[in-house]
């Protein structure tokens, strides 16, 4: 996700230790926007404060927040590639 051009990833780099939450934003694309335009392409994600108004103080990402993706035990690495490039596809137009 770091590869593609104007994506901003909040949270650790090291993902040893960490849970498969990944919190972005892009500066083109309000995240709300971005969620919508993802789910049109069978991808679910959450967008805007998750509940959590003080850590994205602290993320600097208040009052708009970020986009969640959230990766499970069941999910493959082909589901992640599906993901990431759905949303090279969504910010095609865009980066």
């Amino acid at each position: 996700m770091r590869e593609i051009p104007g994506i901003e990833v909040y949270g650790v780099t090291d993902p040893k230790g960490s849970l498969g939450v990944v919190a972005m934003n892009h500066p083109s694309v309000d995240n709300g926007t971005l969620a919508m335009e993802l789910s049109e392409r069978g991808i679910e994600t959450r967008p805007g404060l998750h509940c959590a108004p003080l850590a994205h103080r602290t993320l600097g990402t208040y009052p708009g927040g970020a986009l969640r993706f959230s990766v499970g035990y069941f999910n493959t690495r082909e589901d992640i590639l599906s993901a990431l490039e759905a949303l090279r596809e969504v910010l095609g137009g865009r980066i």
